[in-house]
This record gives structure tokens, sequence and C-alpha cells, in this order.
């Protein structure tokens, strides 16, 4: 069962292994879309600008990739632990596999399930599965895998293009009161994005409600403005915070929402005004890129200095926070530079650069510690730490145009 926890307004918000644990309350030239080419119908007439632009892995994190390949090979190929397979095609792509066997054809066969709603039948990977709603399908979709394609649910032949149908109509949200419940969103955003015309942007769902893509994006866009709204007076002020923001009880400290709206604004939903609101975001998180891991390591140092006897424990989560927010800072900043959706100035560059050395520093402990005795001893850090790995596998790889359509 997900496990809850409350916003500041009372929202309840899920808890997934994505973000779990390691919270701090609990212990980041171009002006235009480049929407590369794919087989999808309502994509293709959004390929509509200069096509990706791919490039080298940086130098400083040339060693770091392979370290990280080598975690995710040995790590999330197991079978009892869905959630990190899907973690492994979030890194390798689809050609990753298990047990000799494509891992995407392994989770929809034996995982992938039929749910009612409304009277009706629809096809969805269970939540405590995938964590989040649609992470399954954006992954996929994210993978290059196209709707044709042909999958087996409970023996029987269907097509990705039935999950994606059904994930339509099983989506809803609540847009009355802007609160941190817009972050579990992130990945219907994706998956809905890449596979739906901004000018036919709208459906009817199982329960008869109307959904507007533009609507949800601008929801996600205002959710983050509200998010970050302390961290933003911050950066205006010139100063360094001495204390967390809201969006940092969001998954992965929020980064898989700007991360969202960064793909929606790819394929030309909300257009002009969309591509200007995350240049904002981008610029907020080139800051955070310094701010986040200052804060990480004085909350660290805090926990230290109360449990000095226990302070080796504390480490690999220390590492892991990190892992996860630089992991997932780089796949936003990768496919802002893939795509050219937001020019960096020089001193972003060297913003960039800088945390680019953290990351491949955090890869080097990482690639140290004993994962098999933390899976032992403690599952839910050992399954963050692989999929912060594969989150930050792919946000390396991705400038190379691997395994991102």
């Amino acid at each position: 069962m997900k496990r809850l926890k409350m916003s500041e307004e009372g929202t309840r918000i899920p808890l997934d292994r994505c973000c779990a644990g390691v919270s701090r309350r609990d212990l980041l030239r171009w002006g235009l879309l480049g929407a590369g080419a794919w087989a999808l119908e309502p994509v293709r007439a959004l390929a509509l600008e200069l096509p990706p632009v791919q490039h080298r892995v940086p130098q400083t994190l040339a060693g770091s990739d392979r370290a990280l390949r080598d975690l995710i090979a040995r790590y999330a190929v197991a079978r009892d632990d869905p959630w990190a397979v899907m973690h492994g095609i979030r890194a390798i792509g689809s050609k990753f596999s298990v047990a000799g066997k494509p891992a995407i054809d392994y989770l929809c066969a034996h995982e992938l399930r039929e749910r009612s709603e409304a009277g009706r039948t629809y096809l969805a990977m269970p939540v405590e599965v995938e964590g989040h709603q649609n992470t399954f399908l954006k992954t996929m979709l994210e993978a290059g895998v196209g709707p044709d394609q042909q999958i087996t649910v409970a023996g029987r032949r269907r097509k990705v293009a039935d999950l994606l149908h059904d994930a339509k109509q099983l989506f809803t949200y609540e847009p009355s009161k802007i609160n941190g419940s817009a972050d579990e969103l992130s990945w219907s955003i994706i998956a809905f994005a890449m596979t739906t015309s901004p000018n036919q942007d709208s459906w009817t769902n199982a329960r008869g409600r109307q959904i507007r893509l533009r609507d949800v994006v601008a929801y996600a866009f205002d959710t983050l403005d509200w998010a970050a709204a302390d961290f933003r007076k911050a950066m205006a002020e010139g100063r360094t915070p001495t204390g967390k923001d809201r969006i940092e009880n969001f998954t992965c400290g929020g980064t898989h929402l700007i991360y969202a709206v960064g793909v929606a604004v790819r394929y030309g939903h909300l257009g002009e005004g969309g591509r200007r609101r995350f240049a904002e975001q981008l610029r907020m998180l080139i800051w955070r890129l310094r701010v986040d891991p200052l804060l990480l390591d004085d909350y660290y140092k805090v926990v230290a200095k109360a449990y000095p006897d226990k302070a080796a424990r504390w480490r690999p989560y220390q590492l892991d926070s990190r892992l996860k927010f630089l992991g997932h800072a780089f796949e936003i900043l990768s496919y802002n530079r893939l795509f050219r959706l937001a020019p960096l100035n020089s001193e972003q560059e060297r913003q960039v650069e800088q945390a680019g050395q953290l990351l491949a520093q955090t890869v080097r402990e990482v690639a140290t510690l004993n994962l098999q005795a933390i899976k032992r001893e403690n599952r839910k850090l050992f399954d963050l730490l692989i999929g912060d790995a594969c989150h930050a596998y792919h946000g390396i790889h991705m400038v190379r145009g691997e395994n991102q359509v």
C-alpha cells in the first residue's frame, strides 16, 4: 500500500521509493523547439523545427557513466523487483533485458493488469509496482516504443496504444487549488504531451470529465511557481537560503515535474509562453545546482553531530540524496541541450560544469558502497540507489541522443 504524507494544506501526497526516506524532512542559446522524428501520428505534425543536436558526454562525467552502467547491469535486472527493472529501461532503453528477454516484454507479461472504472475494464500498471501513475507508459514511449508495438498481457495480445488510450481514460486531476498533489501528474504529462497534438489536446475521461492537456501543463507550471516561491525570492536577492522550499518535498526535489513541463514544451504545448516559462524553471534549477547540495550537506552535518557514533550509517543516504537531485537535474539539462529549448549563458554553463564535477565525485563514492549488504539490510535504500543511478546514467548519456526519442 502506498504511504502518504501531508502537504502544508493537508493534501495527501503519495510517497514512494523514488523519494521516500531521503527528503530532508526525513532524512537544472536556443529559442526554437526541436521535435525529433517519431512514428506517432499526433507527434509527426509537431516536427516543426530543428532536429536534435547530439553532444559528447562531458569529459568530467566520462568515467561516471561506465561506473553507473556496471551498477545497472548488475542490480537492475532482478525479476522480483519490477520497479528497478523499469528504471533499467529508463537508463539503457528498449534493449534492456531481464533473464535474456526484453525487459519491456517481461514487465508487460508479468506486471500489467486490468482494472475496473465506472463499469468498464482498463489496462494499467499497478501504482504499487510503478511508483507513480503512468511511469511505465512514459518510460516505454521515451525509449522509442511506438503505439503499434504489440505486447502480451495475461496471455492476450494487446498494443501499447491500448495502454495509452486507457491511461487517458483513467487520468484525472483536481486543479482547484495549487498544492503538492500536482507532483503526481509528472509522468502522465510526459506520456500525453508526446502523443497529443496541441491543436487537439482535449478528451473525455472514464468519469465523463473533459480533460484539456494545456490546462494540465499550465497547472503544473503554476504549481512549480508556488512550490519554489521562497527560492525564487532568495535567487532574486542574491542570497543562499538557510532552509528548503516546498519544492524540496516533491518527488526527487521537483525534478520530475520540471522535466515533464520541458517535454510538454518540446512538443509544442503552451507555445511561446510555455517556452518562456520553462526557461525560468531552468534558470531556477541551475541556481539550485549549488544551493541544494549545500542545504543537504548542512542537514547531514547536524545529523552527524547529533549521532556521532552512527555517521557512517547515514553516509549512503547522503550520497543517494545528492545522486538523486544531480542525476535528475542532468536529465533536464541534457534534454534541454539535446532539443535546444532554452539557451544557457556562460555563467550558467560554468555552474553546470561544477555540478557535473560534484556528480562525478558522488558516483565514484557510490560505486564503492557495498550494495549487496545494503540490499540485505535496507531494501528501500538499495532501490533508491539503483533507481537514482539509472536516472543519472540516462542524464549523462541523453546528450548523445541515446534512449530518448
